[in-house]
């Protein structure tokens, strides 16, 4: 358990790099294992999430070597010697689940007990489990999920959702599935895309990254490689929020822009202006923020959905953001069931919002953020918000994070922001 003490109201200025994407590196991992060679990956971050699963790894029998400062891992699965991931770790994050396709792949069943991660909602499984049974796998619930391939074929696969976890499941399965396998609906998010460019400079056969439909040839074999891990874009949007939120100025660096797409628009929404030039982002102080309205007049919807739709997991940011505008917005989150409790937190610091639903909330603009004592969901995003709420908020304001869940994501989160200015203390 973490309690972070925050001394708000101090604007933050300096040039800083994003982490590196959290959800990139948790499939990298596992698909390092798709080869009998070694697999080196660079740009890691020392998160909570990337330990768990190096420790599965381990556990499964695969080596892992830290090189250099830490910052990279060397992975070698030739060793791997059992197809069921322990309960204790598997309980501890949603991704374990990627696991599953080198298990089958290699041992032609695999098994897991059901899986944790953010609290989200229900995050149902079904079109994880829907496109491996159409490529032949077999499947049974079995306190857990557990899965038999003697014979794996290609297919053409319509996703029931296009979900990144089963739409990077599904990849990794088909790299090395002979035949053409192809994947409509499929998830295209700069993490996949990361994904499937790695698995190509491995030796894999994938076309159409970046996009909704990927076809892919199955390959016999794949070799290793050295891969740095692209940028977290929603890091990079949290430091764009904590500038505007804190009348500071920062530049981040290392950034890549088309990753940023719909993110920079919703801050042009809000009357941001935000500089890019190259993979140089840059925020300006003494912005006047305000919401947009539609071409009509009425009070702007803002939707999140799956690449190349605003991010999901960027909407709680989103929301603190559009506090400080003057105005209102209405914010609509089918995605998760839970995702918006945290705005009861907010109420805390003096939000003006309200739930409309447990899919929406309306902002009310602009709130002046007030210190409090507040409660961090499980949800790594929302606890974010609620932290870069609190850098804005005049006077001390508590955060406790039972569940440690920044670390998840934000492994030296204190460093960095203290390096613009921030005052946090952590117990």
């Amino acid at each position: 358990m973490a309690t972070y003490k925050i001394e708000g109201g101090t604007p933050l200025v300096g040039t800083i790099s994003p982490v590196p994407n959290k959800n990139s590196i948790l499939k990298l991992i596992p698909a390092a294992l798709l080869t009998e060679e070694a697999v080196i990956i660079h740009n890691v971050p020392k998160s909570s999430d990337v330990r768990l699963m190096l420790k599965i790894v381990k556990q499964l029998g695969g080596k892992v070597s830290y090189l250099g400062d830490g910052n990279s891992v060397k992975i070698h699965g030739d060793t791997m010697n059992t197809f069921e991931i322990d309960s204790e770790l598997s309980q501890k994050a949603k991704a374990s689940i990627m696991f599953m396709a080198p298990l089958l792949l290699k041992f032609k069943k695999a098994y897991m007990p059901i899986p944790g991660g953010c609290k989200l909602g229900t995050r149902p499984l079904d079109a994880f489990v829907d496109n491996m049974l159409q490529m032949g796998a077999q499947y049974r619930r079995e306190k857990g999920y557990y899965f038999e391939a003697n014979n794996l074929k290609a297919a053409k696969i319509w996703s029931w959702f296009p979900s990144v976890t089963a739409t990077e499941n599904t990849i990794m399965l088909a790299v090395l599935t002979s035949g053409m396998t192809e994947i409509y609906n499929a998830a295209c998010e700069p993490h996949t895309q990361d994904l499937c460019n790695m698995l190509n400079a491995m030796g894999a056969r994938i076309s159409g990254i970046g996009s909704n439909k990927l076809i892919i040839e199955g390959v016999d074999q794949l070799h290793g490689v050295e891969w740095n891990v692209i940028p977290d874009h929603l890091d990079i949007g949290a430091y764009i929020a904590a500038a505007l939120m804190t009348n500071g100025e920062i530049t981040i660096e290392n950034a890549i822009p088309e990753h940023m797409s719909l993110i920079l628009q919703f801050f042009e929404k809000i009357n941001a202006k935000v500089i890019v030039k190259d993979n140089t982002i840059y925020i300006p102080k003494n912005q006047k923020l305000k919401c947009a309205l539609t071409v009509r007049g009425d009070i702007f919807d803002v939707k999140t959905f799956a690449w190349p739709f605003l991010p999901p997991d960027f909407v709680h940011v989103a929301v603190v953001s559009a506090l400080m505008a003057e105005g209102s917005f209405v914010f609509h989150n089918s995605f998760y069931e839970y995702g918006f409790f945290f705005i009861e937190e907010l109420a805390k610091m003096k939000a003006k919002l309200i739930m409309a639903d447990p899919y929406r909330i309306i902002t009310f603009g602009p709130t002046k953020f007030q210190s409090a004592k507040i409660i961090a969901p499980n949800i790594i995003q929302a606890t974010m918000a609620l932290f870069l709420a609190a850098l804005s908020a005049s006077g001390t304001t508590i955060l406790e994070d039972s569940e440690d869940a920044l670390l998840r994501r934000y492994p030296d989160l204190i460093a960095n922001y203290s390096k613009l200015g921030a005052k946090i203390t952590k117990t």
